[in-house]
């Protein structure tokens, strides 16, 4: 399944860190699109590739600094901004909290830091844009101490965990697989993971999660996991370590 797409635009005028940011978005599954290296480039790479997120350096060459261009970027378009500095200063937290920042992070890049980041800016940011009278949709998942109801052909049908395999996320939407048969969720795979007792299921990617105890077969090498029945799911390079600390390992 190819999962959608994120088209981010970075505003980073350090040529080693923009270049050691490409391959970071690439395995969190995003787009990263041409590095910008001052506000002059930002606002121009900003009109051509409307990108749905924006990572910004606080500290840019020129006279405009990051923050700023984080306002005039509001100005043009709402965009979820993210801003990373090497700074730690209170005063630069507070102008980046005033220009509408949803995440403040701290250099270098972090792979994980970063995914989370991103996830709850474009989480937090699509609540921003319902309208406020809008109602909020009806759950799709009711949990119970073993087990979950999910909505199925307007019937709420009970699932026990250790039928559930896997779990793939589909934007907004997320699929649950079990032995016999796969469900359909209107939630997205982090709300759903909130729901989900943690001692049973495993984030392996962005866009999986595992039952724990249907795991067959990890190879490090090729960062692959095989389950129960056969299927085969990617590793996330920024869950590898917390899957292999999950395991348990003899000799």
């Amino acid at each position: 399944m190819s999962l959608p797409t994120l088209r981010i635009l970075a505003v980073e005028d350090n040529p080693l860190l923009a270049r050691a940011l490409r391959p970071i978005v690439q395995e969190l599954g995003y787009e990263l699109l041409p590095v910008a290296a001052d506000a002059d480039e930002a606002i121009r790479f900003f009109d051509q590739h409307t990108p749905d997120l924006v990572l910004l350096d606080v500290r840019l060459r020129g006279g405009i600094d990051g923050i700023e261009v984080g306002h005039m970027l509001n100005a043009k378009r709402p965009v979820p901004l993210i801003f990373v500095t090497s700074f730690q200063d209170r005063e630069t937290f507070e102008r980046a909290k005033a220009a509408g920042a949803f995440a403040f992070l701290t250099k270098p890049y972090d792979a994980l830091v970063l995914e989370r980041a991103i996830e709850l800016a474009v989480q937090h940011f699509a609540r921003e844009q319902q309208p406020k009278s809008a109602a909020p949709p009806p759950p799709e998942v009711v949990p119970e101490a073993d087990s979950l109801f999910v909505r199925d052909g307007g019937k709420l049908t009970r699932v026990m965990y250790p039928d559930i395999h896997w779990i793939e996320a589909d934007d907004s939407y997320c699929h649950l697989h079990t032995g016999r048969k796969k469900y359909t969720l209107r939630i997205s795979l982090r709300d759903l993971e909130d729901q989900l007792p943690p001692n049973r299921f495993l984030r392996i990617h962005r866009g999986y999660l595992v039952q724990i105890s249907c795991i067959e077969q990890v190879d490090p090498q090729t960062n692959e996991l095989q389950l129960q029945g056969g299927q085969t799911l990617p590793i996330g390079r920024a869950y590898r370590q917390d899957l292999l600390g999950r395991l348990h390992m003899v000799g």
